[in-house]
């Protein structure tokens, strides 16, 4: 266990974050930020001004703070009728029931249960994340940096693994984004990523 323990401690934010990071600009429309995050299941993405300096983060939370202000709620529990995942599709038997299809590819999803050539979805009208509350395509036009959360919690690639994860308790957040030295975004760090290194160093 000790050197478990060490192992974890000597590794850095560039250690385990997620270098893919897909950023916007903040005069993106709010519409075409949802399909983004839809298009790459992914709950959040940094937002950033001319010359890539990361000024905020958009995520599923801030959707879905615009989903419960137009419809007068203050709690994701108050929505009546949430709509489901975007990417099912309704199949209706020769029998005249009706059955829900997963469009996504096989395994993306914990919810799929494939029959023969056919993908279903074992929950289709459970409400799993914040953006199956959100139709993506009632969004708004306007920028995101009318929506987004400002100033972003950040750390440098070098920042220690346990210094990185206290900063997302304290801010209770579950990412933090990775920056170079001009605040470009470079990466971005998860609760997943630091359970997956946990993981490794368990093993």
């Amino acid at each position: 266990m000790p050197a478990t323990l060490r192992s974890l401690n000597d590794l850095t934010a560039g250690d385990v974050m997620s270098r893919n990071v897909i950023s916007i600009s903040h005069e993106t429309p709010l519409r075409e930020a949802g399909r983004l995050l839809l298009q790459h299941q992914i709950s959040g993405m940094p937002v950033v001004e001319p010359g890539g300096t990361c000024i905020g983060v958009l995520s599923t939370s801030d959707l879905l703070r615009w989903a419960l202000q137009q419809s007068g709620n203050s709690t994701p529990r108050s929505v009546e009728h949430p709509l489901s995942c975007l990417f099912q599709c309704k199949l209706r038997g020769e029998d005249g029931t009706e059955r829900i299809l997963c469009t996504l590819p096989e395994d993306v999803c914990c919810l799929q249960r494939k029959e023969g050539e056919r993908i279903f979805c074992n929950l289709p009208h459970e409400v799993l994340s914040d953006w199956q509350i959100v139709h993506v395509e009632e969004l708004p036009m306007e920028n995101v940096g009318q929506f987004m959360t400002p100033d972003p919690v950040t750390v440098t690639v070098d920042t220690p693994l346990p210094k990185l994860a206290q900063k997302m308790v304290d801010a209770n957040i579950h990412r933090v984004i990775v920056v170079d030295r001009c605040n470009r975004p470079v990466g971005i760090v998860s609760g997943t990523d630091i359970l997956a290194a946990i993981a490794r160093g368990a093993a």
